[in-house]
């Protein structure tokens, strides 16, 4: 199972933390339903196991706890938010077998130089519940198979796209930034004065920054963002992935400063540079351009014979026979036998090993001997080498990239405050009555 890269090293870095962090024994917690989430229930010592595991990953990156009604209904709406997904993917036919997930476990555990078995034993020596990560591991793969169906592939970026991001960014910014967030978010469709009252909150918020208040603390406690219980870490971001009012402040800022207010259709935000650092280079690329005879095994013709045949081109081609006219005539490759046996310019790693091998060896103009592949028997010559700037190719390349991700994450956005509305979610007290379907009253239970 390929991973992508977008996802599986954030994983990859929540792991390590899983590891390096003391989970010191809990209390029996006696089993109850705090929560009904449209036809699922949440379970009490679901909700105090995360509970437990976001105060010591928080306690260890020297971010201060929120009291715990607080980091309570953080935890609950993030457990809410995980259920309402992965039900929908239920719903959608999106699931992960044991197989998979066994594969998916086998590559973090790579990633932090352990085999699976010392890798689950570690969390157990650590007091951590292996089985619990287990199963919020096949969450997460579940919910990024969903967000890529529901709404990353859905999203389309034109070449006019690429042309007027790069026509307002004149100047290539090759800094990077490592931003922290705080978001207040305000509701599709708000009233007046449902914004008033959420400027109110993050212009308090910003008023006890600049206080003294410590950034990641408050973020926890009171940031409706996504990486809230992180304190808000967006980690290092280059300029063309940051939103543009972000990007606008960031520029702005130094080190250790708060923005002003930025507001945005989401709601008020408030970013905090913790540092930049400077990645502008010009990027090359080396190419190569070769020409090649393939020779394949076939009904009519055995191994042995594809085999003669080719050493007896290769004979001809030493003595003086044209290399295209036999390409022409004999390759079995139909994508460059009309072109004289051409394969174009190519990058490294185009080509599979065998074949790269023999031209990485190969000076310009000289001829391979007689050699095999998965494909079959081939000739090589290589006519041409270059080192091309691919700087502005790259740039294209980045923006597609960095357009996309926007728009996916402003989708996503939308998309998860939509199933949040749509969704039945009920409250419940510790004697099981129901105490509301708001989540802002689950902190009184």
């Amino acid at each position: 199972m390929r991973l992508r890269s977008t996802f599986w090293p954030t994983l990859a870095l929540l792991l390590v933390s899983v590891l390096l962090v003391p989970h010191p024994a809990r209390a029996e917690v006696l089993d109850r339903i705090v929560a009904v989430v449209n036809d699922g229930i949440m379970l009490q010592s679901d909700l105090e196991r995360e509970m437990e595991y976001t105060a010591n990953q928080l306690s260890a990156r020297g971010i201060e706890v929120p009291d715990m009604a607080t980091l309570r209904s953080q935890v609950l709406e993030k457990q809410i938010l995980t259920r309402i997904q992965t039900q929908r993917a239920a719903k959608a036919g999106i699931r992960v077998d044991d197989r998979e997930l066994n594969e998916v476990l086998t590559t973090i555990a790579r990633q932090n130089n352990m085999s699976l078995t010392e890798f689950a034993d570690t969390i157990r020596a650590d007091g951590g519940d292996y089985l619990a990560i287990r199963e919020q591991i096949r969450d997460e793969v579940i919910i990024t198979r969903l967000r890529q169906r529901e709404v990353d592939s859905r999203v389309l970026v034109t070449d006019q796209d690429i042309d007027l991001f790069l026509a307002g960014q004149p100047e290539q910014d090759d800094t990077e930034y490592h931003l922290t967030h705080i978001l207040v978010a305000v509701p599709d469709s708000a009233s007046p004065e449902v914004r008033d009252e959420a400027r109110k909150e993050a212009r308090a918020l910003r008023q006890r920054l600049q206080d003294g208040a410590d950034f990641a603390g408050l973020a926890v406690a009171h940031s409706d963002g996504q990486q809230a219980l992180q304190g808000g870490d967006l980690d290092w971001r280059n300029a063309d992935s940051l939103p543009l009012v972000f990007l606008q402040a960031a520029r702005t800022m130094e080190p250790g400063d708060v923005s002003e207010l930025l507001e945005t259709s989401g709601g008020y935000h408030l970013i905090k540079l913790v540092d930049t650092r400077s990645t502008g280079e010009r990027k090359t690329v080396d190419e190569t351009r070769a020409r090649h005879i393939l020779i394949q095994a076939n009904t009519l013709r055995t191994e042995d014979q594809a085999q003669a045949q080719i050493r007896d081109l290769h004979q001809r081609l030493q003595d003086g026979a044209d290399f295209a006219e036999l390409a022409e005539e004999f390759s079995d490759d139909p994508g460059s036998r009309n072109n004289g046996g051409d394969l174009g310019w190519q990058s490294p790693g185009m080509f599979v090993p065998e074949f790269q091998d023999v031209l990485d060896a190969l000076d310009v103009k000289e001829m391979s001997s007689p050699f095999r592949s998965q494909f079959g028997w081939h000739i090589a010559q290589v006519q041409d080498r270059r080192t091309r700037d691919i700087t502005d190719e790259s740039r294209r390349a980045n923006a597609r990239g960095t357009i996309h991700k926007r728009k996916a994450a402003e989708e996503y956005d939308t998309w998860l405050r939509r199933l949040r509305a749509e969704a039945y979610v009920e409250f419940r007290a510790p004697d099981g009555t129901v105490i509301g379907t708001d989540v802002a009253d689950a902190t009184s239970s």
